[in-house]
């Protein structure tokens, strides 16, 4: 039997969950089907804390110098859906990880589905809720909300297994198991309610259909500093809360795609940006389906402002990039401001949060006082661990992914 509550581990008046992981396969075969639990083992292949096996990860380190600095700072070049690896590896590695069910406080379940990068897309490949719960001997009604599983990207159909969606009310009680059980992916829905999308003509036909799944909770994009040793991560900090002359006011950085109300605000951004000498535009075309956190990097570096409209949905990883560098994001809508809540509690303390895109957005900008940005400034700083995952093996206090435990594990409780 599995204990309802464990001896957790203990930092002043904080408990650290220990973890269980479940040793699946990638793929198995169920009732003569073939089943994938995880789309691309390719990491899994690697030595253990090599170079090699952060950088299948996090992806290659690439160096920004800040006049702070002595030396080039190191970051990382992370792709935007990676966070299922990041997860895996790092709870796999973890210092708290037990291989004794019975003391433990949450269990991952290792199943990871990148429906949006599989062309063409469909689920042929999907498992389902039964196939999964065989393999989760552990897993009870009573303690399914400490076992968590994830979507790597932002859990909208047809890019999730029906399985991930199961639902309370469904028939098969596997998939009300599984309803019960704790769900992360980079929205939910708070943040993306299907009500907020009836005029986007593919959810009205169910071309594609916003976050559904049960107990579903959305954490931060992985990001640039993401995979960092401490003294990178803390040399990158350091150097960043220096105040320095930005050369440009505003910086606008995104590819010209998504939906109608998406390139609607980005449309309209960048011809306002185009019109101002103190705005400058840097085209992500050509770079969606690859890394550009470079590019990004330098712009955003470089400016006070970065406009933020929304992305394929409301989320974009370019908001966590803004707030790592202290380029203060601009939302234009109220649901960006609903993300990642364990993270980020007040989005008004370090962004600027408008209800659609205004017809003078530099004029709008100018009226920010010195004193708000500076305000803003030192509040993004604050944010940057809790932004940042750590390499596998070495968690920080209050990282991306310790806060993400805790706040489960409260939840659960």
């Amino acid at each position: 039997a599995v204990l309802a509550t464990s001896p957790s581990e203990e930092v002043g008046t904080k408990r650290l969950p220990k973890i269980y992981v479940y040793d699946l396969p990638a793929e198995v075969t169920f009732n003569g089907e073939k089943m994938v639990f995880r789309d691309d083992p390719t990491c899994e292949a690697m030595a253990t804390g090599t170079e090699e096996d952060d950088t299948c990860v996090f992806g290659p380190h690439f160096n920004v110098s800040l006049a702070a600095s002595p030396a080039p700072l190191a970051l990382r070049d992370v792709d935007q859906f990676q966070l299922g690896e990041i997860l895996l590896f790092s709870l796999q590695r973890h210092p708290r990880r037990t291989h004794d069910p019975s003391e433990a406080d949450l269990f991952f379940i290792p199943v990871i589905q990148d429906l949006a990068h599989r062309f063409p897309w469909n689920q042929q490949a999907c498992y389902s809720a039964e196939a999964l719960v065989q393999h989760l001997p552990h897993l009870r009604a009573e303690n399914a909300k400490r076992h968590i599983w994830m979507s790597p990207g932002t859990a909208w159909t047809p890019f999730t297994c029906p399985a991930f969606d199961s639902q309370p009310s469904d028939p098969h009680p596997d998939n009300q198991l599984l309803a019960a059980t704790t769900k992360v992916a980079l929205e939910d829905a708070v943040s993306a309610p299907r009500e907020a999308f009836l005029d986007d003509w593919e959810v009205m036909y169910n071309v594609r259909t916003p976050p559904m799944a049960s107990n579903l909770h959305s954490i931060p994009y992985p990001s640039f500093t993401s995979g960092l040793e401490a003294a990178q991560l803390e040399a990158f900090r350091a150097a960043s809360a220096v105040p320095r002359t930005r050369q440009n006011f505003v910086a606008a950085m995104w590819g010209m795609h998504g939906p109608s109300r998406s390139m609607d605000q980005r449309t309209e951004l960048q011809l306002q940006c185009n019109k101002s000498s103190d705005c400058i535009v840097l085209s992500l075309d050509g770079l969606r389906y690859e890394t550009n956190s470079e590019v990004v990097v330098f712009g955003s570096l470089d400016a006070t402002f970065c406009l933020q409209p929304e992305g394929d949905t409301p989320s974009r990883k370019g908001m966590v990039d803004s707030i790592l560098t202290g380029c203060i994001p601009v939302l234009f809508s109220p649901l960006q401001t609903k993300l990642w809540p364990w993270h980020i509690e007040r989005w008004e303390d370090i962004a600027i949060a408008m209800d659609g895109v205004p017809s003078d957005i530099m004029g709008r900008l100018s009226q920010v006082s010195t004193d708000e940005i500076e305000r803003l400034r030192t509040n993004m700083l604050a944010v940057l661990p809790r932004l940042s995952y750590s390499l596998p093996g070495k968690p920080r206090p209050e990282d991306a992914l310790e806060t993400t435990l805790a706040a489960i594990l409260k939840l659960a409780q």
